[in-house]
């Protein structure tokens, strides 16, 4: 099952990563996500803005929701091709009481050498009760080997170059563009919208679990398949997709900024309960093909392991339960 959502992840993730002239609004679509899929370099800002409510039974329900629609997400990427590197930096603003939290946490991937670092200072500043990081690991890059992290409960997953994933992913949302209808596709000025069904998520599932076959045993695939017929019929019965659409702003071939937007209503035919989720992720692109500057620079700054930090915090702890005693 984790195997499973990991998947859907990489469609979110795919679907978001992805327009006159003589060309219908669909080739424009295909033609300017084509551009930035090759793109050498690039850095993007992506705001991320959502809102839950409902009619719920659980008396906790509306404080939960109200700490949740406090938060604020937002993600920039830096990516350059010829250096190998992908620096993402995720700002969470919002508070659980009595803490009020602004986490900035950067991570820089070494697509090459499959290694990740990851500055920890803002999570201990702002989290220290439930992460007890250390004083002497801050100001440290947190490394950690990626290959060695590939196990799941136990389980060897095959070796993925990260190159070839997006490639091969990039395959599978370009025949995705392909084989929507003409009438899928709509322009209003410089923006074009595409609509996206439940179908099309199927679509694109089963696309990248056919895609990734060598990640999954053949057991699987077939669980996958069973349980896939059966989580869409559930959903059928529970879930209203009232919004699900994906629009971008196309300027010379070029997505200048891409918006997803959905609103969905889940109700429980045996009760009366139901919940409306709404989600809008906004990313614009800039410094296209340009040089690129990253914010972690592990060449100059002091790293230490994960294995290195896990122990730090484990010392820390008996540490803290021996004071205790």
């Amino acid at each position: 099952m984790k195997k499973v959502l990991l998947t859907a992840v990489l469609v979110l993730f795919v679907v978001l990563a992805a327009c006159g002239d003589e060309r219908s609004d669909k080739e424009v679509v295909a033609d300017a996500f084509d551009n930035m899929m090759n793109a050498e370099s690039y850095e993007s800002s992506s705001t991320v803005d959502f809102e839950l409510s409902g009619n719920m039974n659980d008396p906790m329900f509306d404080q939960v929701t109200s700490m949740l629609n406090d938060f604020e997400l937002q993600v920039d990427q830096a990516y350059d091709q010829e250096a190998q590197m992908q620096e993402v930096v995720m700002d969470i603003s919002g508070s659980i009481p009595p803490l009020s939290l602004d986490v900035k946490l950067p991570f820089l991937q070494d697509l090459e050498n499959q290694v990740m670092y990851m500055r920890t200072d803002s999570l201990a500043d702002n989290l220290g009760m439930m992460f007890p990081i250390p004083e002497e690991a801050k100001g440290k890059l947190v490394k950690m080997d990626l290959q060695n992290m590939q196990g799941v409960e136990g389980e060897d997953m095959p070796e993925m170059d990260q190159e070839e994933m997006q490639e091969r992913g990039q395959a599978i949302f370009k025949d995705f563009i392909e084989q929507k209808d003409e009438g899928d596709f709509t322009q209003e000025e410089d923006r074009y919208s595409v609509s996206i069904t439940q179908e099309d998520f199927r679509y694109l599932m089963e696309a990248f679990m056919e895609e990734f076959d060598e990640m999954f045993t053949q057991e699987e695939m077939d669980t996958f398949n069973q349980d896939l017929d059966t989580m869409m019929k559930e959903m059928d019965e529970v879930l209203t997709v009232e919004q699900f659409d994906m629009s971008m702003v196309i300027e010379d071939d070029q997505i200048q900024e891409n918006t997803l937007e959905s609103d969905l209503l889940f109700e429980d035919p045996e009760s009366d309960e139901s919940m409306q989720f709404y989600m809008n992720v906004q990313t614009t692109y800039s410094n296209r093909n340009g040089d690129i500057e990253f914010n972690i620079d592990p060449e100059n700054e002091e790293t230490i392991s994960f294995e290195e930090l896990n122990q730090m915090m484990n010392d820390m702890m008996m540490q803290d339960m021996g004071g205790m005693n």
